[in-house]
């Protein structure tokens, strides 16, 4: 059954999970992962509800099946009216109470309009209307670029995003807040682990050069990945290099 309803308090910070959509695993039922099921509680109910941004709702029954717990009776018909085909993602957030909010992904990384919104005419809310294109690519660089924010040290350090001119050109900018370390220096050495690689240094703009494509080469940089250079020898202008490395 489908019905109208005010979406609840839900937000980012709500306990969340994700699946992808495989018909031949979740046309019938869909499994929540075991590590998930610790945020009910004690308020787990078996008549669960399941409603989108368009602000329709589904009842769907959650059923314990050898210690795993399914969306089951009601999930064939929030499928059928949402329209799902392999590999559409899907984000479901919990508000308590049996109660989830959904946001469902296409393999093209936006996200889908109901269907039954689109059936039904042009009267959802206008921002049902706009199509909220969200790559997964951008999610993951977002978790990268956090994970080296949370970079501390005793050492002066900076912190560069690799751009596609800093691994093809052999050129990479160094932050003006840096340049006072640098400014009168020729050249500077990296050092990832037990490694070590001189780069020169253009001093009219502080920038690396002769050396840092093949830093970037042998430490496999690639596009999106975030490089922490960190200062431990002033006078010689030694950089520790922390990689935090973007997925594929």
């Amino acid at each position: 059954m489908v019905e109208r309803r005010k979406i609840l308090n839900f937000s980012e910070s709500s306990p969340q999970f994700c699946k992808v959509y495989v018909p031949d695993l979740s046309s019938h039922r869909l499994g929540i992962p075991r590590d998930f099921v610790k945020h009910f509680t004690g308020d787990l109910r078996y008549k669960s509800t399941i409603t989108t941004p368009e602000k329709r709702s589904w009842h769907v029954e959650l059923k314990e099946v050898d210690e795993h717990l399914y969306f089951q009776e009601g999930w064939q018909q929030f499928v059928h009216d949402n329209s799902l085909v392999f590999g559409d993602f899907l984000i479901f957030y919990y508000g308590g109470n049996a109660q989830f909010y959904t946001k469902i992904y296409g393999k093209n990384g936006c996200r889908k309009k109901g269907s039954l919104n689109d059936a039904q005419g042009a009267n959802g809310d206008e921002s049902a209307q706009k199509e909220l294109c969200l790559t997964f690519s951008s999610a993951i660089q977002e978790r990268t670029r956090k994970e080296a924010s949370k970079f501390v040290s005793e050492f002066p350090f900076f912190e560069v995003v690799m751009r596609p001119s800093y691994i093809n050109t052999g050129l990479m900018n160094v932050p003006s807040s840096f340049h006072r370390y640098m400014k009168d220096r020729h050249g500077a050495t990296l050092v990832v682990s037990d490694r070590s690689w001189p780069v020169k240094l253009i001093k009219t703009r502080v920038k690396f050069c002769h050396g840092w494509s093949t830093f970037c080469r042998e430490n496999t940089l690639k596009v999106d990945d975030v490089c922490v250079f960190e200062l431990i020898e002033k006078n010689d202008v030694v950089l520790k290099v922390s990689i935090f490395r973007c997925p594929d």
